[in-house]
C-alpha cells in the first residue's frame, strides 16, 4: 500500500451519506455470536507460543537481557494486544527476562483476571515488585519502547510507545547502574513480530481472505452500475460492510481509476464508467492483525464482451513478474539487499526497472517494486524490501514473516493510443524456508464488470 498521498485525500473530501441501510440478510453477515470468546482463547494461544519460540531469538540476536513494557491504558502502547487484552485501565508492566533457559515472563500491576486466565505468564505481581524484581535479575541490557533515531513514517512508531514520564519513572524507580542500561527495543521488536507461529499464520487468514472476499464483491454488478455508482459509493460500500462484519478499519478504502491520459482519479464522487480500469487498495482489522490488499479489474465497453487483449497483456505480465518476484525472495537476508538483487533480476528478465510509481515515456514494459512488512499492522515494522523505507528495508527477514507482494507494471495497450496500463499488486504472503507461500488464493483474473 504506497499510495498514502491519496489517503490524505480522504480527511478533505466532503463524503456523501452513507450509501445503505444495513438489511437483515446483510446483518447476518456478522460474526459469530462467540467471537469474543474465541478471539480471546486464539490470543492467548498465540502469546504463550510467540514467547517460546520467537522470544528468545529475538532477545538474544540484539543482546538484550530483559525487555520492560508499561501500558497504562487503551492506546498509550501500541503493542499492547501483543501482551495482554486492551482495557482502559491498562495492564501495568510486562517483563520479559532471558534467563538463559528461555525467557521469563511477568505482567506487573494492571488489570490481572484476564492475564491470570489467559495462562502465557509465569510470575503475575503488583508493579510495586518492579524494582526488587529487576535488580534481582540484574540485567546488563534492557529494552524499553523508544526510538534511537529521527522518528520515521515507517510503522516504527510501534517501537515509540513509552511516554516521557514512564522513562523518567523507570530511571528513578530502578536507579543506577540500570537507568543507564536503558537501550531501544526496535530491534527487538522487529525479530519479535517478524517471525509468525502457527496459530497466528492462521488467524490472519481469516482476516485476508475476509479482505479478499469483499474487495472483490466491491469491484462487481453486485455494487456497481456503471453510470450510477461513483467511486465514494464504492468505498462506503466496503465501510458498511466492514462495520457489519465487526471487524476494525485498516483505513477508509482507496478506490481509484487509471485513464487513458496517464491520470489516476482517487476517492471521489465520479461515476463509473464504461472502459474505466479500476483498482482498489483496502485492508481491515481483526484480533490484532491487519491486511493490506489490491484487486484490479476493468469496465466492459459496450459491445465488448470480454477483457480487451491490451488490458488483458497487462495484467498477464502482471502474473509472470509476481512469479519471478517469488522465485527471488528469501529468508535470513537483509531486506535491501534482496531487493537490490531483485531489481537486477528484473532487468535481465528484458523490463525496465523503475524507481516511479508512473509511467514514463521509455520503451518496454516498466516494474516497480515495494514491498512492505504485514500482520499486526497492514504496514507492519518488520522487515521489508522497499525503497522508500530505508530502516525496515535494513532489516533480514526471517522465515515465516508475513510481508504485502507488492509491485507495479506498466504495460502499453493500444486502446490506450500505445500509453501505458498500470497494474498495482498487492498481496499479502508468507515467506517461508521455500521462497514465497500464498496465505489466501491471489488474484487469478482480471474482474470484469459488466
Amino acid at each position: 500500500m504506497n499510495r498514502l498521498l491519496r489517503r490524505l485525500l480522504f480527511g478533505s473530501l466532503v463524503l456523501p451519506a452513507m450509501i445503505a441501510t444495513a438489511t437483515p440478510a446483510a446483518s447476518q453477515q456478522r460474526l459469530p455470536q462467540d467471537e469474543a470468546r474465541s478471539q480471546w482463547e486464539v490470543s492467548c494461544a498465540i502469546r504463550k507460543d510467540k514467547f517460546r519460540y520467537v522470544l528468545p531469538d529475538a532477545l538474544r540476536r540484539n543482546d538484550v537481557d530483559m525487555w520492560i513494557v508499561i501500558d497504562r491504558g487503551r492506546g498509550s502502547e501500541p503493542m499492547v494486544r501483543d501482551f495482554g487484552p486492551d482495557t482502559s485501565n491498562g495492564n501495568g508492566i510486562f517483563v520479559f527476562t532471558d534467563r538463559g533457559d528461555g525467557v521469563e515472563t511477568a505482567a506487573l500491576g494492571g488489570e490481572t483476571e484476564m492475564i491470570e486466565r489467559c495462562g502465557a505468564y509465569d510470575i503475575v505481581g503488583s508493579k510495586r515488585d518492579l524494582a526488587a524484581f529487576v535488580h534481582e535479575r540484574d540485567p546488563q541490557r534492557i529494552a524499553l519502547n523508544f526510538l534511537d533515531h529521527e522518528y520515521a513514517t515507517e510503522g516504527l512508531f510501534i517501537a515509540d510507545g513509552l511516554s516521557h514520564s514512564d522513562y523518567q519513572f523507570l530511571g528513578e524507580e530502578l536507579g543506577q547502574p540500570y537507568a543507564s542500561r536503558f537501550v531501544s527495543a526496535r530491534h527487538v521488536i522487529a525479530d519479535f513480530r517478524g517471525p509468525r507461529v502457527a496459530t497466528e499464520i492462521v488467524e490472519f487468514s481469516k482476516t485476508a481472505d475476509l479482505t479478499r472476499r469483499y474487495l472483490e464483491r466491491a469491484l462487481s454488478n453486485e455494487v456497481i452500475t456503471v453510470g450510477a455508482t461513483s467511486q465514494l459509493d464504492i468505498a462506503w460500500w466496503l465501510e458498511e460492510q466492514r462495520q457489519l462484519l465487526g471487524v476494525e478499519r485498516g483505513w477508509f478504502p482507496t478506490v481509484y481509476l487509471h485513464l487513458p491520459d496517464g491520470n489516476e482519479i482517487a476517492a471521489s464522487d465520479r461515476v463509473v464508467q464504461r472502459g474505466d480500469v479500476m483498482q482498489i487498495d483496502w485492508g481491515i482489522g481483526r484480533n490484532n492483525f491487519y491486511t493490506d490488499m489490491k484487486r484490479f479489474a476493468y469496465v466492459l465497453r459496450e459491445g465488448e464482451t470480454e477483457v480487451p487483449p491490451g488490458i488483458q497483456k497487462a495484467f498477464d505480465v502482471s502474473k509472470v513478474v509476481g512469479d519471478i518476484v517469488r522465485k527471488n525472495v528469501g529468508v535470513d537476508v537483509v531486506g535491501q539487499v534482496q531487493l537490490d538483487r531483485l531489481k537486477q533480476i528484473i532487468r535481465d528478465a528484458g523490463y525496465v526497472y523503475t524507481e516511479r510509481e508512473r509511467a514514463s515515456d521509455v520503451d518496454g514494459i516498466e516494474v516497480n517494486i515495494g514491498m512492505h512488512a504485514a500482520g499486526n499492522l497492514g504496514h507492519d515494522m518488520t522487515a521489508s524490501m522497499f525503497q522508500i523505507y530505508p530502516f525496515r528495508s535494513q532489516y533480514v527477514v526471517r522465515a515465516n514473516s508475513i510481508i504485502s507482494l507488492e509491485y507495479i507494471v506498466f504495460v502499453a495497450a493500444p486502446e490506450w493510443g500505445g500509453r501505458k496500463v498500470p497494474v498495482n499488486v498487492e498481496e499479502n504472503a508468507l515467506v517461508t524456508a521455500h521462497g514465497i507461500e500464498w496465505i489466501v488464493p491471489p488474484q487469478q483474473r482480471v474482474l470484469v464488470i459488466r
